[in-house]
């Protein structure tokens, strides 16, 4: 805060809280992080679980802690940060054109731009609308946003797969984008397994042409949006098709559900 008479009336309303960053890796303002959600024993409790954070991967997605507060420096054991957390007006660190009150960017799990908010994803905590016009879709810059409350989003993760094809890695919930790719040798393939909660969500964006074969989905237990046949795969080879899901079960047994799908190939 400055020390100007209008201070209290200029400052964003933020929830911020200082934790445990285990990575040794510098970390810039908005950048968003994850609880380490196992931290420790399993079978013990420890209260660190929720106050040691790292950068987002496709293992702790769910578990969204906020953004840094500020940019800090690498420290190769790792070091106390402050994050504002979900209902925070702050800063996010974006790699997109935003206008202000439209649409939402997520955080991204894993890779290059882990922590960054470059596309949109599912409602809920890891996710944020904009309240600011800035053009970051070239080089990342800070955005002022809302990081919205509620059920995990399961962030956004961006799959790069390579021309042999073959079985690949995705989250099981949140949402995997797919830029263009040239495979090969072979279809890029990857089962979806049960989700873990009612409700979770998990949507597959291709965002680029992939030619010579195709990325097939094959979910293990699902059902088409006409609520009587069985969902078995998706087939999608060419930009801007996409299908998205609901998981319905608990306890033992259920479903991913069709929501909707574009383009693509259900069978």
């Amino acid at each position: 805060m400055d020390r100007s008479l209008n201070a209290h009336i200029k400052k964003a309303p933020t929830d911020s809280k200082w934790v445990w960053f285990e990575g040794a890796t510098a970390l810039l303002e908005g950048q968003g992080v994850c609880f380490n959600w196992d931290y420790g024993t399993p079978t013990a409790f420890d209260g660190r679980r929720g106050n040691r954070v790292e950068l987002p991967t496709i293992l702790n997605a769910r578990y969204f802690a906020g953004v840094a507060a500020r940019k800090y420096s690498a420290k190769a054991n790792g070091q106390f940060i402050e994050i504002y957390c979900p209902g925070s007006s702050c800063n996010v660190l974006s790699k997109a054109s935003t206008t202000i009150g439209v649409g939402r960017l997520t955080c991204e799990a894993g890779g290059t731009y882990a922590g960054y908010f470059r596309y949109e994803g599912f409602e809920g905590e890891g996710s944020c609308v904009p309240l600011q016009t800035v053009d970051n879709g070239t080089t990342a810059g800070k955005c002022m946003a809302v990081l919205e409350q509620g059920p995990p989003s399961g962030l956004v993760e961006s799959v790069s797969i390579t021309t042999a094809g073959g079985a690949i890695v995705c989250m099981v919930g949140g949402v995997t984008y797919f830029p263009a790719n040239v495979l090969t040798d072979a279809n890029a393939t990857f089962t979806l397994a049960d989700g873990v909660l009612h409700g979770q969500k998990k949507g597959f964006a291709t965002t680029g042409d992939q030619t010579t074969n195709n990325i097939v989905i094959t979910v293990t237990s699902g059902l088409q949006d006409d609520g009587a046949t069985g969902f078995g795969t998706w087939t999608t080879d060419t930009a801007l098709e996409e299908v998205y899901f609901k998981w319905h079960g608990i306890g033992t047994g259920g479903l991913w559900v069709e929501e909707m799908h574009v383009g693509g190939v259900v069978g």
